[in-house]
């Protein structure tokens, strides 16, 4: 069985500046050492990592069935892994954990409780790592409620070959800081929660992937062809594997920040939020029983989505880009409000009642594949061709992996 595992680039701080010296006035050179001495040895010291104080993890495990981490103000490193009737927990040699009463530990392998009422973990300031990691069927009759506090932080939660089913609610708090999360499943695993979902980036520049990793191969992910080819599984309710029972709620907060949803449900609502900052959202196969929004994007790519009653998107204050594909939705509302916007609308979106798109303050184009009857546009100047439509497509996946804005994107590979 293989599992996709993720590494994050994070820009080089340097304590001192670099200088670049020609060859010819380099002062040191191995052939220099070698006129002096010839019979000089050069030897090459291997390179040792920094020994890296991750901190020390509190760890307390109720007759209940409550299991909690909390973290200190250190950089924390924590791998938790939910495997058959064991926990384990592990500090990759950096952070090690203490239960009531012992001595800390650098791992600790512990029997699950028969019945697991909730999972806490708070790992507070400093630039954290998380990895939770399900590999068989596990059920909390509560909450999973995660909390990384200030910092560069990331967190890994992944289901594999596994369903992980939440009685209450799933609570994800990334905090202040240009974080990290990738929450997805894989062969065949699912991420379910009877009530919400509810995932928060605090200050920063953040990215967020939520997915299926059956249905998507995300090292191709961003291109076009590769894109627009997703199939659409969408019209079929309970089919996407990381479900909300009532609302799924994605809050991104100020900062530029960038999401990617794949193959996520509602029982109701469905949205996405964002905030002050350039945000960039990519999204496929989204289902709502209710509603849809999606608020505060300056560029979108959203396809492949059913909302039993409204799609409703909300612009930013510049010159958005939106970019809508095989939607189908009862009333479509669109307001792209200041700014030089540009909008898209497919062939296969599809409005069943009275819908609106309202074009704002500004400049602004839009593409219609087909005429719509039952969408009344208002303030648009510009009408974009089939080739500026595929052209604004591109350009959102290509904000997406970085042209112009220098976010890097999520580098995958497979470990066996």
């Amino acid at each position: 069985m293989s599992t996709r595992k993720r590494s994050r680039h994070h820009q080089l701080n340097l304590s001192c500046p670099l200088e670049i010296q020609a060859l010819e006035t380099r002062q040191l050179l191995t052939a220099d050492l070698i006129d002096k001495d010839p019979d000089a040895q050069i030897v090459i010291m291997p390179y040792t990592a920094p020994i890296v104080d991750g901190g020390t993890v509190s760890v307390t495990i109720s007759r209940a069935g409550d299991i909690t981490l909390i973290g200190d103000d250190k950089p924390n490193q924590v791998s938790v892994q939910i495997q058959g009737s064991a926990l384990v927990i592990d500090g990759l040699q950096a952070t090690k954990f203490r239960l009531p009463g012992q001595t800390a530990q650098p791992v600790l392998e512990v029997p699950l409780p028969t019945t697991i009422r909730s999972l806490t973990i708070s790992l507070s300031s400093g630039s954290d790592n998380l990895d939770v990691r399900v590999g068989s069927d596990a059920t909390i009759t509560r909450d999973i409620s995660v909390s990384l506090g200030s910092g560069e932080d990331s967190l890994t939660l992944q289901v594999v070959n596994a369903d992980l089913k939440v009685n209450q609610n799933i609570n994800v708090d990334l905090g202040a800081g240009n974080d990290s999360a990738d929450v997805f499943v894989a062969d065949a695993g699912s991420i379910i929660a009877s009530r919400d979902i509810t995932m928060r980036a605090g200050a920063g520049s953040d990215s967020i992937i939520t997915g299926d990793d059956d249905y998507v191969d995300l090292d191709s992910l961003y291109s076009i062809e590769y894109f627009q080819g997703l199939e659409n599984n969408s019209e079929i309710a309970l089919n996407q594997r990381v479900r909300a029972g009532r609302d799924f709620n994605v809050d991104l907060a100020a900062g530029d920040d960038r999401l990617t949803l794949l193959n996520v449900e509602a029982g109701r609502d469905l949205s996405i939020a964002a905030a002050a900052g350039t945000d960039i959202v990519i999204a496929s196969n989204l289902r709502a029983s209710r509603n849809a929004v999606l608020t505060d994007a300056e560029s979108a790519a959203v396809q492949n989505v059913t909302a039993v009653n409204n799609l409703s998107i909300r612009g930013g204050t510049g010159a958005d880009k939106i970019s809508l594909n095989a939607v189908d939705v009862s009333r479509l509302q669109v307001d792209l409000g200041a700014g030089n916007d540009q909008l898209s609308l497919s062939e296969s979106v599809s409005v069943k009642a009275a819908s609106s798109v309202n074009g704002g303050t500004g400049n602004n184009a839009l593409y219609s594949g087909k005429t719509q009857p039952k969408i009344t546009v208002r303030r648009t100047t510009q009408s974009l061709n089939s080739q500026q439509s595929l052209e604004l497509l591109i350009s959102v996946l290509d904000d997406m992996i970085g042209v112009g804005n220098g976010i890097m994107p999520a580098q995958i590979g497979l470990a066996e």
